[in-house]
């Protein structure tokens, strides 16, 4: 078994089309997108047209959630740009996507019939689509999550047979062992950097940085019993997509994805 996982493709179709034509020429057998698939200032509704048609394994993110789900005046620039460029049949394709947050299932989403009865996914961390699993921001920056931080998040939600939790939503690639679980980040296909407060508003904020343009996918394999894991970068044509933020008056957006680092000051 072969999957490709692909994460926070954020709307941007050039890196979006890059990584799926890496994926062709590496055989997978199933592509599983962990969300956040179209919020952002650039192609969101051409992305739900190129995605949906796709023989993929779906699951909300956040900014679906809030795409979906909140009133327009509260929603944040990018989920309010997305909003208004999706046709009624794009936000019913996004509605489709399975959420790992819902209550009703206390775990991460699992589709044993699709990947294998040993995988599990989620966006954030099994109990919350805004949840760092594997980052903790500390001050302006994010470190890696120690053992027991992630033993704390994983809240006890992923069973013990499970062998891989694929998650994404800090858009940094990792991937880290615990207990025997492989626990794999892909990174972000569409946006390499970005500064917030969620879920940590006594920070007044804290950057998440690449520090490359490239787009960003994984590959894991099970082999001999044990699920290993390829972290792949792909340069795409960063600079039409840096070009349509600035024309969609988001400089942060545009440096970010230039550069793969938020601009300072």
């Amino acid at each position: 078994m072969r999957l490709a996982l692909v994460s926070d493709i954020h709307g941007n179709l050039a890196a979006l089309e890059a990584v799926m034509q890496d994926i062709e020429r590496r055989q997978v057998h199933q592509v599983v997108n962990l969300g956040d698939t179209l919020s952002g200032p650039l192609l969101p509704m051409e992305t739900a047209q190129r995605l949906s048609t796709l023989p993929w394994l779906h699951v909300a993110g956040n900014h679906e959630r809030q795409v979906l789900h909140l009133p327009l005046p509260r929603q944040n620039p990018s989920d309010a740009y997305t909003s208004g460029q999706l046709a009624e049949t794009d936000k019913a394709w996004l509605a489709s996507h399975a959420d790992p947050c819902d209550p009703r299932l206390h775990q991460a989403t699992m589709w044993p019939d699709r990947l294998g009865s040993d995988v599990a996914l989620c966006h954030g961390s099994p109990r919350s689509d805004i949840e760092y699993l594997l980052e903790t921001p500390v001050g302006e920056e994010a470190r890696l999550a120690t053992p027991a931080e992630i033993e704390e998040r994983l809240d006890g939600r992923i069973p013990p047979h499970i062998g891989l939790l694929a998650c994404g939503h800090t858009h940094v690639p990792r991937s880290v062992e615990l207990a025997g679980l492989l626990i794999v980040n892909p990174g972000s296909v569409g946006l390499p950097a970005y500064d917030d407060d969620h879920p940590y508003p006594l920070s007044r904020y804290h950057r998440i940085e690449t520090g490359s343009p490239h787009a960003r996918y994984a590959v894991v394999e099970k082999h001999n019993g044990r699920w290993i894991c390829d972290l792949i970068s792909v340069p795409y044509d960063h600079e039409s997509m840096a070009l349509l933020a600035d024309q969609r008056d988001r400089p942060d957006w545009a440096y970010a994805l230039r550069t793969g680092h938020m601009p300072r000051g």
